[in-house]
């Protein structure tokens, strides 16, 4: 028997409300369709990128902040904050951290994987200008020279809502995606150019993009 065309049953299936931003962009039902399963290989794509970003990114962050915590002969981990520079938002998700590697006593390491791509976004916000960017943060980019704390804040705003978008299952067909697959290079190379040119021989963000199909 012969499958019967996917705008026959996709639109129960996903829900009207959820292609019709998809039916908007494209101009028929059956292109809508072929959107959205593009929009589900591009955003596959992408998220290889902010995955190693991620990591990349909070490793470089979190070393740093252990050399600057080591200097300052405080006992404990810099996730103490003994100095009191957290704010209230970033204590609580250093403690949600620590609470969701289900371990009685949960090393750096463990917690430094519970926290959120937000958090260390965050670490770079103005309001840690003057304390944490400058003592230690700022560091984890070596190649950006000068180290620019609002240099790296700019790409990495942008990347954390898309990073959010893909998480939620959202459209990135309107986004300038190779836009986006720079911002992931530039912010690599402030911390590894090596990483970076490691990424870009792999990466498949610009191939899915020109396989994107054709809209009204």
């Amino acid at each position: 028997m012969a499958q019967p065309p996917p705008e026959r049953f996709l639109p129960q299936r996903l829900s009207p409300g959820r292609l019709a931003p998809y039916q908007a962009a494209a101009g028929s039902q059956r292109a809508a369709v072929d959107l959205y399963r593009w929009n589900i290989a591009v955003s596959a794509a992408v998220y290889e990128g902010l995955h190693l970003l991620e990591v990349v990114l909070r490793n470089a962050v979190h070393d740093q902040l252990v050399i600057w915590h080591q200097s300052t002969d405080n006992s404990g981990s810099w996730m103490d904050d003994r100095a009191g520079i957290l704010e209230d938002r970033a204590r609580k998700d250093i403690t949600t951290a620590r609470a969701r590697t289900r371990k009685p006593s949960p090393t750096e390491g463990h917690a430094v994987a519970e926290l959120t791509f937000g958090f260390w976004r965050y670490l770079l916000a103005r309001r840690y200008q003057d304390n944490l960017c400058r003592l230690a943060v700022r560091h984890a980019f070596p190649h950006l020279q000068p180290q620019t704390r609002s240099v790296v804040e700019k790409p990495l705003i942008s990347l954390h809502k898309l990073r959010n978008r893909i998480a939620h299952l959202e459209p990135v067909h309107r986004r300038d995606l190779l836009a986006d697959r720079q911002d992931i290079l530039t912010v690599l190379g402030y911390i590894c150019p090596d990483t970076r040119d490691w990424y870009q021989t792999g990466c498949r963000i610009p191939d899915t993009v020109k396989d994107r199909p054709h809209s009204r």
